[in-house]
């Protein structure tokens, strides 16, 4: 029997379900941590090909390790977290978890773009 939640599940930090409802506000969170993880990775990978050195230590000892599969690691595991946070978390919970993801990763590439095209 599969483990659904019910209305009252949603006040709970984890809820375990089998399936995981996607509404507008998740949609819209989704795209913007997609679109800017792109930019993200796109304008790292321009600084790193103009001799910026990466300011995230860990992503810096992988790609210093690893190359460029560095950074792809890092923003696996960055992916593979968020996507394991939004199935377990409540709905209110899971789009406050995408929010904070979406924020962070937006400024980290706002500051990219300033730090190579400004």
């Amino acid at each position: 029997m599969p483990v659904v939640s019910t209305d009252e599940d949603d006040d709970a930090l984890f809820t375990l379900r089998r399936e995981r409802r996607m509404t507008r506000v998740h949609a819209v969170l989704w795209a913007l941590v997609l679109a800017s993880t792109v930019a993200d990775v796109l304008l790292t990978l321009s600084g790193l090909a103009a001799g910026y050195r990466e300011g995230n230590v860990v992503v810096a000892a992988l790609v210093s390790e690893f190359g460029v599969a560095g950074l792809w690691l890092v923003k696996f595991a960055a992916m593979l977290w968020l996507v394991g946070g939004w199935a377990l978390l409540s709905d209110r919970d899971a789009a406050v978890f995408l929010a904070l993801f979406a924020a962070v990763t937006v400024g980290v590439a706002g500051y990219n773009a300033v730090l190579l095209f400004g």
